[in-house]
């Protein structure tokens, strides 16, 4: 039997610190940054299991209902109001290299796996950093869809097709937004009695993308609009210190009628986003999900390298629950 070489050594020494490790490495990913955070803690982080697309059905419109009594005739004739988007899975791959003098300084098992750990939590903070970004950006080449996508600044421009289907025309396929800046002077304006033009921003907004019970789950924001909203709500007297769900939140975070407003520091610095993770979700691929490939070791390069893979998308099925401010003064 021949024996077991270094790299696959490391193999399964790697393999037995994902397995180990998986929790911590995955909290890290998902804990640091509001939006990702959101996106799981509120079950909108979905995993899908095999194939090229993801399928996410839609109902733009209702079949005929009628009150009768008796032997009266009932319609039968049914509406076609059901269709689908199809969201492609996008694949982005972050490495791990480890080079022979770094495997010769941590030959036991001990220091290898050390090694392993902090390589692994490194390449996974890259990977946490890209797919944040991504999801504030917009599609370029083969990123996966972003907020400028699904929450367009003008809906029925740009993108001209979602999911496949043709935006333009199809006001059911389109998100709410406002321009604060056609409408509004600056998000310190009072307009009445200690109330400010941001304020009535969000108010408009919030019931555009609300629907009885259907309201914003989260609200998010760059850094300077949301220091500059904590500064102006406070003084309004709309500070809040609950959730809708009733839990206690952290005081030193404005609530905006239940729902906190959180800052990320990839959202643009003139937007807000009206978010409803009931609809809007971030799907993972089943079996690319920080999948790792072996080590391998290049021609003509002294180390070993593998990957880390996740396979993933975000997909929506009803982008009237979600909404953007953009260009929002923030003085």
């Amino acid at each position: 039997m021949a024996a077991t070489s270094r790299t696959e050594q490391f193999d399964a020494l790697w393999t037995l610190t994902m397995k180990a490790k998986r929790k911590r490495l995955t909290d890290n990913f998902f804990d640091t940054y509001p939006t990702l955070d959101a996106f799981r803690k509120s079950g909108a982080l979905e995993t899908e299991t095999g194939g090229k697309e993801i399928q996410e059905d839609l109902m733009y419109a209702g079949n005929s209902a009628q009150f009768f009594s008796g032997y009266d005739t009932l319609a039968t004739n049914s509406v076609d109001g059901i269709t689908a988007a199809l969201y492609p899975f996008r694949y982005c791959a972050v490495p791990i290299t480890i080079s022979h003098t770094e495997e010769m300084e941590n030959r036991s098992s001990d220091k290898a796996v050390k090694l392993l750990t902090a390589k692994t939590e490194q390449s996974m903070l890259t990977l946490r950093d890209q797919i944040n970004s991504s999801i504030y950006s917009a599609q370029t080449g083969k990123s996966p869809l972003g907020f400028q996508d699904i929450i367009a600044d003008v809906p029925g421009t740009t993108p001209t097709t979602l999911g496949g289907i043709t935006v333009s025309g199809n006001s059911w396929w389109q998100n709410k937004s406002t321009d604060f800046n056609a409408s509004y002077t600056s998000f310190r304006t009072i307009t009445g009695t200690n109330f400010y033009e941001g304020m009535v921003a969000m108010a408009a907004l919030w019931n555009d993308v609300s629907e009885g019970n259907e309201q914003p789950t989260h609200i998010f924001t760059g850094y300077d609009l949301y220091a500059n909203f904590e500064e102006v709500f406070e003084g309004t007297g709309y500070q809040r210190l609950s959730q809708k769900d009733g839990n206690s939140i952290d005081g030193r975070k404005p609530v905006y009628r239940g729902i906190p407003v959180q800052p990320d520091r990839d959202c643009p610095s003139t937007k807000m986003y009206f978010l409803n993770t009931k609809s809007l979700k971030l799907k993972m691929q089943s079996g690319m999900n920080f999948a790792k490939t072996p080590f391998r070791e290049p021609a003509n390069q002294m180390a070993k390298v593998a990957f880390i893979l996740v396979g993933l998308q975000l997909t929506v099925n009803n982008r009237r629950r979600q909404g953007v401010i953009y260009d929002f003064t923030a003085t």
